[in-house]
């Protein structure tokens, strides 16, 4: 099981690592953490980024199947409605549905400026997979004038212990790519 999650965990690193390739050192930089801790003590996993691009353009990269698939994840599907999932998966011959599939149940949108997902149990993922489903995610969209965005990616529900620190330290590192991946494709996106 060690050795299956091991593998899992590097399919997702090699995956990331392979859309990351489009963003530069510059998307990279201009990606900010925001992180904070609540008084409770739970912990907010916060990235924010400026996209020059307008909210649309933003909104299509993330909720379009081609588009996702352009510059986050080749192998993925989207069903985008309240209720629908957002899959990816690690098999270049993955379908919707398979049990090995990272999945994130939308649980709320709205249009142009926020996606609430609830992640689904995974067999195998990241380190501290056991306790993805206990997490959410918020992305948001603020148009900043210009034609630009403001996008925010948040991850709530962060609790004491071993599996969500680990949990954590992963997307600590690479929520910071997904961001500037996003960022790369939406400015320099084929016309």
């Amino acid at each position: 099981m060690r050795r299956l999650l091991a593998l899992a965990a590097t399919a997702l690193t090699i995956a990331t690592t392979a859309a990351h390739a489009q963003a530069t050192k510059a998307d990279l930089a201009a990606v900010r953490d925001t992180s904070s801790v609540e008084p409770t003590g739970a912990r907010l996993l916060q990235d924010t980024v400026r996209i020059k691009a307008p909210a649309a353009v933003v909104w299509k990269a993330l909720t379009d199947q081609g588009a996702y698939r352009a510059w986050a994840a080749p192998v993925s599907f989207i069903d985008f409605r309240v209720g629908g999932l957002i899959e990816v998966s690690f098999d270049p011959k993955g379908r919707p549905g398979d049990p090995s599939n990272l999945k994130q149940k939308i649980t709320s949108y709205v249009p142009q400026r926020l996606i609430t997902f609830q992640n689904q149990p995974a067999p195998v993922g990241p380190p501290g997979h056991e306790v993805y489903p206990q997490l959410a995610i918020v992305m948001e969209l603020k148009p900043v004038g210009g034609g630009e965005t403001e996008v925010a990616l948040s991850q709530v529900g962060y609790r004491d212990g071993a599996a969500f620190d680990a949990l954590y330290g992963f997307f600590k590192a690479h929520n910071p790519e997904y961001l500037a991946d996003l960022k790369a494709y939406c400015e320099r996106r084929p016309k």
